[in-house]
């Protein structure tokens, strides 16, 4: 009725009214529902409970369980303890029983070297003796065998004689024979005089050819000279558009300067050679062809120890002036070294060095040394001192391969010696039996194969001369000329070549592997490292960093640091720059010892 009394706002009330009574039957089937609410809540408490219950029985029997377990293991700790103490006690024990044990093993052993060493002795006295007895018989045997080839040979001899002395008086009168003889010894004279006319005829055409291209290079030269300049060597006058002719008188003044000069070099190149250890040098087994050399001229490739334009004399270095040479490189470059210790320089670098020093800055002199050594270098690279240095001046090895040649040849000495005085009893005795040697050999030089041992062990049993020791410290030493015996000369010409053979097989598998890359002069470190561990199994991590650092040219964490970025490094400069140290194959499984 309220609602009715408003014409405009009863639509609205009404609305509000329906509304409002609406809300009032949805609050009232709510409260229906309350108590089925009330009754699940009620039921999911009792459940709860229930499992509470459960888990506290749970947990007190677990609980349980776990205290009888601790209790368990606090009894077996104890007894572990009572049994660790008892172990204690019996390693103090057997600590005592090992050092007594060692004292008499100590003492056995000492025995026994000293009974090995008196057999060996023995043994090799009886050898000795053997030897000298089945020498004699051989010998005696081989005597009369030979006397009686011998006198058999004269009965033979003496028919033959008879029998051609009435040949040859049945062929020939002895007068026609006589005759013949003086005519061939005419003969000879004649062709002996014509073979020194012949090397006098060779000389000066060879003496008059050389001046001719002199005088050729003398008129070029002076066809760019101005007019005021002087005219140069021997009276030659200067020219202004054309060469002038030469005339004949020049020609053979020229000729005879030559060989007066000729004359004067040869007589005191007779006169220094005579005071000279090396005067035979017709003794070597090579003679370079013709008497100069064509020099490389001056360009910024060549050394500077060997920049020069023209012919330069050939001196035919014997082998004996080449290792002296070499090695008074080797002395100087050392004293340098000591003296500027922070700096490096090539070899091919102080070598110039030492020849400006030698001959006062005469660049002439430094390149025809220069030019004489490195011939004499190849003709006698069959010795390995000259052959390593010829490697190194040439940029094909470190100087570090040196280095380590020497310290093997140092160090083998030493071991031997060792060894020498383990097995006399604490005395050197300078001798070693040839087996122990080997033996002690390949513990040192485990890289090497077995094929090389065999013939080390051909060139030890050569040095020792058929006996049974050997003298460890006689095999390093130099002769008079600075050769070396056949067991160090093959010791280091293995050590040399294997180094090269390595050294070719790493460079082949890094080029290999740059042929096969689709970015061609460029490869990763890893697959470096990769190819570095492949050519050589045996080195360690360590190892294989450091030829990775040296051939970035850098630090061994520079070079990790461009692994890990996955850098790439420019394979002609990684080669280059690796190749600056020594590249040698490891130890095997780490059993032998290193240098």
């Amino acid at each position: 009725m309220f609602s009715d009394g408003f014409k405009t706002y009863s639509p609205l009330l009404h609305a509000i009214r329906s509304e409002y009574d609406a809300l009032l039957a949805s609050y009232s089937k709510q409260l229906h529902a309350v108590p089925l609410i009330q009754a699940e809540i009620a039921s999911l408490r009792r459940g709860a409970s229930q499992k509470i219950e459960d888990l506290k029985r749970a947990f007190k029997e677990e609980r349980d369980d776990l205290h009888e377990k601790l209790r368990v293991q606090y009894k077996l700790h104890s007894a572990m303890e009572a049994e660790n103490k008892s172990l204690h006690q019996r390693v103090q024990e057997l600590q005592v029983a090992a050092n007594t044990h060692n004292e008499r093993h100590d003492e056995l052993k000492h025995s026994t070297l000293t009974l090995t060493n008196a057999l060996v002795r023995l043994e090799d006295d009886n050898t000795a003796r053997a030897l000298v007895e089945n020498t004699q018989q051989s010998e005696v045997l081989r005597l009369k065998n030979a006397l009686e080839k011998a006198n058999s040979e004269v009965d033979r001899l003496k028919h033959l004689s008879v029998d051609m002395e009435e040949q040859i008086s049945n062929l020939t009168p002895p007068d026609v024979l006589a005759e013949k003889e003086s005519q061939i010894v005419l003969l000879r004279k004649e062709m002996s005089a014509m073979r020194q006319n012949f090397r006098s005829l060779t000389a000066k055409f060879n003496t008059l050819k050389n001046a001719m291209s002199k005088v050729g290079t003398i008129g070029a030269d002076s066809e760019t000279s101005t007019p005021a300049a002087p005219a140069r060597a021997l009276a030659i006058p200067a020219h202004s558009s054309q060469q002038a002719p030469v005339s004949n008188a020049v020609l053979e003044d020229l000729v005879e300067q030559i060989e007066r000069l000729k004359t004067q070099l040869d007589d005191g190149k007779a006169k220094q050679t005579s005071n000279n250890e090396d005067n035979k040098i017709e003794d070597e087994d090579f003679q370079p062809a013709g008497n100069y050399f064509n020099a490389r001229g001056t360009a910024d490739s060549v050394p500077e120890y060997l920049r020069y334009e023209g012919p330069l004399r050939n001196w035919r270095l014997s082998k004996r002036e080449c290792e002296r040479a070499v090695n008074e490189v080797w002395i100087e470059k050392e004293e340098w070294q000591d003296e500027y210790e922070e700096e490096s320089i090539h070899l091919s670098d102080f070598i110039y060095i030492h020849l400006v020093e030698k001959y006062d800055g005469n660049q002439a002199l430094i390149a025809e040394f220069g030019y004489n050594l490195i011939d004499a270098l190849e003709r006698y690279i069959a010795d390995s001192d000259c052959k390593i240095f010829l490697k190194i001046l040439q940029g094909e090895l470190a100087e570090e391969v040196r280095d380590d040649e020497l310290q093997l040849l140092m160090e083998i000495p030493r071991i031997m010696e060792d060894e020498d005085i383990a097995i006399h009893n604490g005395v050197p005795s300078g001798l070693l039996p040839i087996p122990i040697y080997m033996r002690r050999l390949r513990r040192l030089l485990t890289t090497k194969s077995e094929h090389s041992f065999s013939k080390l062990q051909k060139a030890l049993q050569f040095e020792a001369k058929k006996g049974r020791n050997v003298a460890y410290n006689e095999l390093f030493e130099e002769d008079e000329d600075g050769n070396q015996g056949d067991f160090c000369e093959l010791l280091r010409a293995q050590h040399l070549e294997e180094i090269i053979e390595y050294d070719k097989q790493l460079v082949n598998a890094i080029t290999d592997a740059d042929n096969r890359n689709m970015i061609t002069g460029k490869l990763d470190l890893a697959v470096l490292r990769d190819i570095i561990h492949q050519s050589d199994a045996e080195k360690t991590r360590a190892e294989i960093n450091a030829y990775l650092a040296r051939g970035c040219g850098c630090s061994v964490a520079e070079a990790v640091e461009m692994e890990t970025n996955m850098d790439k490094v420019e394979v002609a400069g990684f080669i280059t720059r690796l190749r600056d140290g020594l590249l040698k194959k490891s130890d095997k499984s780490g059993g032998g010892e290193h240098l």
